[in-house]
Formats: C-alpha cells, structure tokens, sequence
C-alpha cells in the first residue's frame, strides 16, 4: 500500500518541479527581455536629453543680449533723451 502512494507522490513532485522549471525559464527570458528593453530606453532618454540641452542652449542664445562695440562718443545715445531733444523729435 505505500508503494501505489510513494509512486503517486513522486509523480505529483516532478510535476511541480518540472512546472517549476518551466517556469523559471520563462521568469529568465523575461529578464533577458527587459535587460535589453532597459537598455534601449536608457539610450533614448540619454539621446533625448542631448536633444533638449540642446534647445535649451538654443534658447538661451535668443535671449542673450546683443553684444556691440561702445564708443566713447556713442555714450551720449545710452542717456535718456531731454525733453527739449524729445520735443525736437517729436515736431
């Protein structure tokens, strides 16, 4: 009688260690998948970091003041105009 329950038990186990192993293998290539779907994302977002530094340097040239040459005789132009040189415009 312990025969029929042994076979019955050591049947029911390497099904499960077989499950098992089916499993774990599948658990594996899934790892294997996300690895690389990992590193394709970690690509992107570094080529897509470049991307925005590099609008945002695009940027921050257009907001740059326009550098020119002062004179000495031009500093007169950086005054605010007198209301005798405003009136003289204006007329």
């Amino acid at each position: 009688m312990t025969a029929p329950v042994t076979d019955n038990f050591l049947q029911k186990f390497e099904e499960k260690v077989v499950n098992l192993l089916t499993e774990l293998e599948s658990l594996r290539k899934e790892v294997v998948m996300l690895k690389q779907e990992n590193t394709t994302v970690k690509a992107e977002k570094a080529n897509y970091v470049k991307k925005l530094q590099g609008l945002i340097s695009l940027f921050d040239s257009l907001n740059a003041p326009v550098p020119h040459e002062t004179n000495t005789n031009e500093v007169h132009h950086l005054r605010p105009a007198t209301e005798e040189e405003a009136s003289a415009v204006s007329a």
